[in-house]
């Protein structure tokens, strides 16, 4: 079946349709799928790519209106960029005249160079993705964007690299049969491959946050970024050629759509570190906990960080901050006030909750600490009562080889 069904009078009526049953049935995808193909008279594979279809517009709704008319499958939006962190990205390449982008998938990131730069020729392996491009870009009015269907490898073969002054690229970090996958040389393409690109300008590879790349991806001026939104680490970029990017910088990127604003951070030169707390939990009381957010964590500078505000860390291997006074509330760490510090033990974390009024409606935190939340909590078998106080939050850790517990509550 051809993206070009949909577009037909038939196959917007099946469109159509799942959209209602899908309003009438409440999401159940089992009843909707079969009554869709009993009322339509469509195979199994149209119903279940009509659902998909209409799946994918309730996530992508917050993108903005015109994705409710847009087509997407659910891989190619689990790897899109969000709108406002392509615009983020899109910033770098305004004085571009042809950027080449590599691997189209849902087009986010190719409407946002599409508004910052003359031209975008954007390749995509995939036909039926490409065509699904080629149809959004024109729903949103993008004129100055060709998309080319096939390999990268051998579309660029067969371009002059010469004509592009900008790079971006998003590569496929999924198989054929949608497995992941995190070494950067199985990528599709390869990042190898990608970073060996002869372009000028500026360049961006968008690569999977949770890998440190080794030196062999970071010569020739590599500069590591880590990008988040709201408290995630959405992404990292590989960029070349962009003089305000400094290696390991972390971004967040606060989406007012159509609008965005960022703000960034990147160790200082001086690079002073912060101390480590050396005393017993008990000194713990009163002070104020910091828990940085993830995309500072993955730049790995935390400590310099906290030496910036004079803060302490908590433990050189563990990602919390000890503040002694109150800092000012910013987008880089939730802060939480210690009422009471004490080493882990079920009982005594029991009691000590009991009597401050905190039931089963706690919060529970934990880094370096074994036990998830849920578990911790089970046995914990705190009060059900839903009177008790709910502001409370339990925060489970280690100091070198202790387990330790913190009562405490967030700081707005």
């Amino acid at each position: 079946m051809s993206f070009e069904y949909w577009l037909t009078v038939e196959g917007q009526a099946v469109l159509q349709r799942a959209q209602e049953l899908m309003q009438c049935m409440q999401g159940d995808t089992l009843r909707v799928g079969t009554r869709l193909r009993k009322e339509m008279l469509c195979s199994a594979s149209i119903a279940s790519q009509a659902l998909e279809f209409v799946l994918c517009r309730q996530i992508a709704r917050s993108y903005g209106d015109w994705t409710q008319k847009g087509f997407f499958t659910r891989q190619a939006l689990e790897q899109a960029t969000t709108p406002s962190i392509a615009q983020y990205h899109a910033e770098r390449f305004g004085r571009c005249k042809h950027v080449l982008e590599i691997c189209t998938g849902s087009a986010f990131d190719t409407v946002a160079l599409a508004q910052r730069s003359e031209r975008v020729t954007t390749l995509e392996a995939n036909e039926y993705l490409a065509a699904m491009a080629r149809y959004n870009l024109a729903l949103q009015g993008i004129t100055n964007v060709q998309v080319l269907c096939g390999h990268a490898e051998e579309i660029c073969a067969k371009l002059d690299m010469g004509e592009f002054d900008g790079l971006w690229s998003d590569p496929s970090r999924r198989t054929p049969f949608g497995e992941r996958v995190y070494a950067p040389k199985d990528y599709m393409p390869s990042l190898d491959w990608l970073q060996s690109l002869p372009i000028r300008g500026p360049k961006g590879i968008k690569i999977s946050p949770i890998i440190d790349c080794n030196s062999r991806y970071l010569t020739g001026g590599w500069r590591r970024e880590w990008i988040g939104i709201n408290n995630e680490c959405r992404e990292q970029v590989l960029w070349s050629g962009v003089e305000e990017c400094t290696d390991r910088t972390a971004t967040l990127v606060t989406s007012t759509m159509p609008l965005y604003a960022y703000e960034s951070w990147a160790p200082s030169i001086m690079q002073h570190q912060a101390n480590v707390w050396g005393g017993d939990e008990r000194s713990l009381r009163g002070m104020f906990l910091l828990e940085p957010h993830a995309a500072l964590i993955r730049a790995g500078y935390l400590s310099i960080f906290f030496a910036e505000r004079e803060c302490m860390m908590l433990d050189e291997r563990i990602a919390y901050g000890l503040s002694r006074i109150l800092l000012p509330r910013s987008p880089w760490y939730q802060a939480f006030e210690i009422i009471e510090a004490m080493p882990f033990r079920y009982e005594h974390v029991r009691e000590c909750l009991k009597e401050l009024g905190w039931g089963d409606r706690i919060e529970i935190k934990k880094r370096g600490f074994p036990v998830l939340p849920e578990e911790i909590r089970a046995k914990l078998k705190l009060s059900k009562d839903i009177s008790a106080a709910s502001d409370g939050v339990l925060i489970c850790t280690r100091k070198t080889h202790r387990h330790i517990a913190l009562l405490a509550r967030r700081v707005s």
